[in-house]
């Protein structure tokens, strides 16, 4: 037996070496390794949408600060899994816009579909758009867009500082805080 595969079915100790080691040579999708809860600092690298959606933080590229909450599950190997991400955009104008992505109750085993998503739809002015996540690394996320009838197409980078920021309890609002352009399609009550 392989040393991966006996630190597979060993003890705890092995089963860690198994999880640095297969996340450091990519053996499987690497696990969440940013805490939950607490409020982190990140980057949003928007490289912009092509067809354009008529939103310009969705349309343009550019660079934003921006914190972020994380909740965390359990997958079904007991590993961790990100289900929930809290994110909170700086704008230019010191205005502020929030999103909330969630894992679906029901799991989509897609490559094309992200794994996370925003409560509802956002109206804009070209129609309908939905918002998705997905972890792409493990203190990376990818943002998504889906426009009416296309697929989801990566939109922005999400590059997050795996200290905690000091005595700040993120708390989001996507309904009073919306992105430039983006309304909520239903009303929803107000994200923690």
């Amino acid at each position: 037996m392989s040393l991966l595969g006996a630190a597979r079915h060993a003890g705890s100790s092995a089963g860690d070496l198994f999880s640095t080691v297969s996340r450091t040579v990519g053996l499987r999708s690497s696990q969440p390794w940013l805490p939950a809860g607490p409020t982190l600092a990140a980057r949003v690298f928007r490289h912009g949408l092509e067809p354009p959606v008529w939103v310009p933080w969705l349309d343009n590229g550019g660079v934003d600060e921006a914190q972020l909450r994380l909740t965390c599950g359990t997958s079904l190997t007991g590993a961790p899994v990100v289900t929930g991400l809290a994110l909170r955009v700086e704008q230019a104008d010191n205005s502020i816009g929030d999103l909330v992505f969630r894992s679906p109750l029901r799991s989509h085993h897609s490559s094309r579909r992200p794994a996370m998503m925003t409560s509802g739809p956002y109206l804009v002015d070209s129609g309908v758009i939905s918002l998705g996540a997905r972890q792409s690394g493990a203190e990376t996320f990818e943002l998504y867009c889906l426009a009416d009838d296309s697929d989801w197409v990566a939109f922005a980078d999400v590059r997050v500082a795996a200290r905690p920021v000091d005595g700040t309890v993120l708390l989001v609002d996507p309904v009073s805080n919306p992105l430039p352009g983006l309304e909520m399609s239903i009303r929803l009550p107000r994200a923690s």
